[in-house]
């Protein structure tokens, strides 16, 4: 997948109200099926992966926290760049 399926398919689904609606009231998994069926290759992780970005400003530290305690202990790259495609 790439950046711009994802950014057109949400380009696609602003301007049509009837893909909004159904967006909308999905899943994951029902929103990627959407996404295939207007055509454009996105997938459940790469809409995961864009909610999650999307979101992770919002949170408290108090709530990143949290985030941290669920992470395993023996994680070795927690810290390692991932850069934004």
């Amino acid at each position: 997948m790439s950046k711009e399926q994802l950014n057109a398919f949400f380009a696609r689904a602003a301007s049509d109200p009837l893909l909004r609606k159904s967006l909308s009231s999905s899943d994951a998994a029902g929103a990627a099926r959407l996404a295939v069926r207007e055509g454009f290759d996105v997938t459940v992780g790469d809409l995961i992966r864009y909610k999650a970005r999307a979101t992770t400003w919002q949170l408290t530290d108090a709530e990143l926290a949290v985030v941290e305690e669920w992470q395993p202990r023996r994680q070795p790259y927690w810290w390692q760049f991932i850069p934004d495609e």
